[in-house]
Order: C-alpha cells, then sequence, then structure tokens
C-alpha cells in the first residue's frame, strides 16, 4: 500500500499535468515575417537635463515622473502614457527634437538593408513616426535576427545625437503574438534618451506568389 506522501505527490503531479493539458499552446511562429517601425517616444530632455533646442532645463519634477511612469508593468500602457506626458511637457515649451535616422535588420550576421527613419516636415515632437512605415519583408524568424537603429535631432548647425536602440528575437516575437502595433522598451539602452519604439511584426511569405 502507497504511503500517504506518495499518494499526495501523486494526486499533485495528476493535477500538475491536467493543468498543463488545459492551457492553450502557443501557436507555432511562422517561417517568415514582415517587420516595420512605426515610430518611437523620446525623453523632452537631453542626458543631462537640457532642452533638445535652446538652451534652458527640462524640469527635474518631468523626469521624474517618466521615471516613474516607465516602471508600469504592461508596455503599451507605459508606452501610452510616457508620449501623453512628453507631448504635454512639449507644449509646456520643453523645445522638443526634430528626430530622424535610420534602423537597419540584421539575420545570420547578414544586412537585409537599411531604412530611413524620418518623416518630411516633422518638427518639435518627442513622439516621431516614420514615412512608410520603414518596413522588411520576407524577412526568416531565426533566433539570432536583430534590428539597431540610431536616431537624432535635426538642427541649423549641427545635429545632436539622440540615441540608438536595439530590437531583438524576442521583443519580435512579442509583437508577433500581440498583433497590433507594438512598444519595445528601450530606455535602458545607450544613452537612455530613446524610450520606446513602436513595432509591428507579421506572418509573411517567403516567395509573393507561393503563399505559406
Amino acid at each position: 500500500m502507497a504511503s500517504r506522501p506518495l499518494l499526495g505527490a501523486a494526486s499533485l503531479c495528476g493535477l500538475a499535468l491536467v493543468g498543463a493539458a488545459c492551457k492553450p499552446a502557443a501557436e507555432p511562429l511562422p517561417a517568415h515575417v514582415r517587420v516595420s517601425i512605426s515610430g518611437a517616444v523620446i525623453s523632452p530632455a537631453k542626458a543631462d537635463g537640457r532642452q533638445w533646442d535652446g538652451a534652458g532645463m527640462v524640469a527635474p519634477g518631468a523626469l521624474t515622473a517618466i521615471g516613474g511612469l516607465l516602471r508600469t508593468e504592461h508596455p503599451a500602457a507605459a508606452a501610452a502614457s510616457v508620449a501623453g506626458f512628453a507631448a504635454q511637457a512639449a507644449g509646456a515649451g520643453t523645445e522638443p527634437p526634430e528626430p530622424f535616422g535610420s534602423a537597419e535588420l540584421f539575420v545570420g550576421g547578414r544586412s537585409l538593408g537599411r531604412r530611413a527613419l524620418d518623416r518630411q516636415g516633422q518638427r518639435d515632437t518627442c513622439t516621431p513616426g516614420w514615412n512608410g512605415p520603414p518596413t522588411w519583408r520576407r524577412v526568416p524568424l531565426t533566433p539570432d535576427i536583430h534590428l539597431t537603429g540610431e536616431l537624432l535631432d535635426r538642427d541649423l548647425v549641427s545635429d545632436d545625437f539622440i540615441g540608438r536602440f536595439a530590437i531583438h528575437h524576442d521583443h519580435l516575437v512579442e509583437a508577433l503574438r500581440a498583433r497590433a502595433v507594438h512598444p519595445v522598451a528601450v530606455g535602458d539602452q545607450a544613452a537612455g534618451q530613446v524610450l520606446f519604439v513602436w513595432i509591428e511584426v507579421w506572418p509573411d511569405s517567403p516567395d509573393p506568389a507561393r503563399p505559406e
């Protein structure tokens, strides 16, 4: 006769197996995807607290508030809150940047092309969007896939560096499963002035004439 501890362990194992069986399995990942960069959220201040344009400083309280918003657990809610706050700060005279730049997608150490991140006439914004949007099609979704980018503040004399960002396989998979424009938190990278990058990832065919 089995002892009570063994019976209890067996019961727990049974419940665990039932729970695992009831949990829906994640959808298999497609072999190829389409990747787009829709926009970004940028800090209303440079790393030293100065405004992007002009000689003034951004109020420390504004930056502290943004730091608190970045700790919001849900990334979409955090991105929306920070974007709203940055837009409000811009309206209060913080002299936002004119962001532009480029991004490049790599698979297996090979570049699949560089895309411009720009929009003609876009000025004074911490929440830029890009013409297009910039898109890579029929991209193999391999574990080593990564996207890198750089943003600058367009000025009359010399452009200011805003920041660099990197987006990896796990970020792309999260965006794919979100089935929506998805914010990737990048505020802990480089200078930390690029706070979020908005991306879209959808299944794609390796050959447009032969759908998967």
